[in-house]
């Protein structure tokens, strides 16, 4: 009875000691990955990539995109022809943010492993590129009915580099583990300070934008390493 009794406490034990043991390794098996991301904000959507290990219980990432900057007043109107105009607008705007930061991933021994949740903290350089919307033959900041405009693409080498500095605090988790793929979804709220200002709208509408704060979801999508 007594050996009955203890081999039922032992069955019993064994799965969750089983259980316990791969808990703890996930943390770190799942801490590294590298792959693409799409990024969402108010301005419309990006296209950047990023790279993750492990540091000591925590995740390491490095990351990278490209997206437009807008000003909240920007609207874009089409004529019977289908042309577009945004009213008011000077200048085109790129951001890439080249941020690095920590990831730690929450109740790791409380959740399956194919639903990851972690909280982010990411920071550093942003690169602006300031391009006109407008050929200003007068210089006068303003769009005149004789001047032309240019599309997003025509006026890009005219542009000025903008240097800014900024970060990102968000949540978000991580979903499957099949064949070493990975893929999840972060949300936060993202940050940039320009020294410089950038000149989005004509001059007299405003002044130049120094900060740039949007609502941000990143869809994430990689190879675990």
């Amino acid at each position: 009875m007594a050996w009955g009794l203890l081999l039922a406490v032992f069955m019993a034990g064994a799965p969750a000691a089983w259980a316990q043991t791969i808990e703890e390794e996930d943390p770190a098996r799942f801490a590294e990955s590298v792959g693409g991301q799409v990024v969402l904000t108010n301005s419309g959507f990006g296209l950047g990539g990023h790279i993750r290990f492990a540091v000591r219980g925590l995740s390491f990432l490095a990351e990278a995109s490209l997206g437009a900057g807008k000003d909240a007043r920007e609207v874009a109107f089409f004529d019977r022809f289908g042309r577009r105009d945004v009213l008011n607008k000077a200048n085109y705007f790129l951001m890439m943010p080249l941020h690095v930061g920590l990831e730690k991933r929450l109740f790791a021994t409380r959740i399956e492993d194919d639903f990851r949740p972690f909280v982010a903290v990411t920071m550093g350089p942003t690169l602006g590129w300031e391009y006109p919307y407008f050929d200003d033959d007068n210089d006068n900041g303003i769009l005149d009915p004789e001047e032309r405009t240019y599309d997003a693409i025509s006026s890009i080498r005219r542009g000025t580099l903008k240097p800014g500095v900024g970060g990102m605090v968000s949540i978000g988790a991580h979903f499957g583990s099949a064949r070493g793929m990975t893929q999840g979804v972060r949300l936060g709220y993202s940050f940039t300070h320009f020294a410089e200002g950038v000149q989005l709208l004509e001059r007299g509408i405003r002044d130049p934008q120094h900060f740039f704060g949007t609502p941000q979801i990143i869809v994430y999508f990689g190879r675990l390493r």
